[in-house]
């Protein structure tokens, strides 16, 4: 899986850099699950369980960014982290919100502040698929001096793609890892700079406060990427894109069920048509304890429940199968698409309640 993982991630990213046009766009977007894999891999290259480290792999990665690549990882749990409480990420999320409107507002002159921006969106077919504000807290990406956390942005990037690059061997496979996609049918992705106030106004909740709301652009990015950008990337890698899906949109509706548990449920069309998602038979099965089992073998590499049986001739060693009896990955997969799809439109058409 580590190995099958990090060549999906370097396929697309040498892939992407055939064209110049998307080339940022794919990083912007999909970094935090190059990220997730550059930490878990080189985490379980390291195990001391038999059969499971590969010292030889693990002496060749370097650790210098180390705390870096574990604070990417982390984020990527957004409220399903228990380290982190709510308040806490939201927080977080507002000092990103903060330094963004300190470093690129009022510094024009007053009658043509309101021409600044604040706030980057990449858009593909009026679909949202990342903003700066996100890229910028997953990344520890400070705006004002280039820097991830104090350290070389460079640097930092350059050590992620050679951990990948290593984990891509963890299968023994010791061919290189190459560019084998045709992203050229990718619908085309725009940056777009505007004011986050604005911006904001029109999404969501009146009364989501805007740490909130960036939240929920998180998410929804990643779902319209999951739908716009993924699936041209499954060819040769049909079991990682499903990791990746399952991983984003585990983490997604945990943290929907939490900001869904601090709202009136009846206080808008959005709350309730989020209240019927997150109901859906579908939904509470991801959410299910056997759905956490999948979830954590999608995240975590080493095998470590005794509970899962272990069948080599099936995707994902026949997990899915394993603790959903009847279910096979194919269903399985179809119906995380589905939810996938059904949650990114959600998001999009979701639009303040006026009073």
């Amino acid at each position: 899986m580590i190995a099958e993982d990090a060549r999906w991630a370097m396929d697309l990213i040498l892939s992407a850099q055939r064209l110049p046009a998307l080339s940022p766009y794919v990083a912007l977007t999909l970094e935090h699950h190059f990220v997730r894999i550059a930490y878990e891999g080189a985490t379980t290259l390291r195990s001391t369980s038999p059969h499971v480290g590969l010292p030889q792999l693990a002496a060749r990665l370097d650790g210098t960014f180390a705390s870096v690549t574990e604070r990417g990882r982390h984020v990527t749990k957004l409220l399903d982290d228990k380290k982190r409480s709510y308040e806490t990420v939201l927080d977080e999320l507002d000092q990103v919100i903060i330094e963004h409107r300190s470093t690129f507002t009022g510094n024009a002159v007053r009658w043509a502040r309101w021409l600044e921006s604040d706030l980057g969106l990449y858009v593909a077919n009026r679909r949202l698929l990342g903003a700066s504000w996100p890229t910028a807290y997953r990344l520890g990406l400070s705006v004002s001096d280039g820097t991830i956390l104090g350290h070389d942005l460079p640097a930092v990037t350059e050590e992620w793609g050679g951990t990948l690059a290593i984990l891509s061997a963890a299968a023994l496979d010791a061919t290189e890892p190459s560019a084998t996609l045709d992203l050229s049918g990718l619908p085309q992705i725009v940056g777009k700079d505007t004011r986050s106030d604005r911006y904001l106004r029109r999404r969501f909740e009146d009364n989501f406060p805007d740490a909130l709301k960036m939240l929920l652009l998180i998410i929804e990015g990643d779902m319209n990427t999951l739908i716009k950008i993924a699936p041209h990337s499954e060819p040769g890698h049909e079991v990682a894109v499903f990791r990746a899906r399952t991983v984003s949109l585990y983490h997604s509706l945990t943290a929907l069920n939490r900001i869904a548990e601090r709202y009136d449920p009846a206080g808008s069309k959005g709350m309730r048509a989020l209240n019927t998602l997150l109901a859906d038979s579908a939904v509470q099965a991801l959410l299910s304890s056997p759905g956490k089992m999948v979830r954590n073998r999608c995240m975590h590499y080493e095998i470590k429940d005794r509970q899962v049986a272990i069948d080599p001739s099936l995707p994902m060693f026949g997990i899915v199968e394993s603790v959903f009896p009847g279910e096979s990955w194919s269903s399985f997969n179809s119906k995380v698409m589905l939810m996938t799809e059904r949650l990114a439109t959600l998001l999009h058409e979701w639009a303040p309640s006026r009073r």
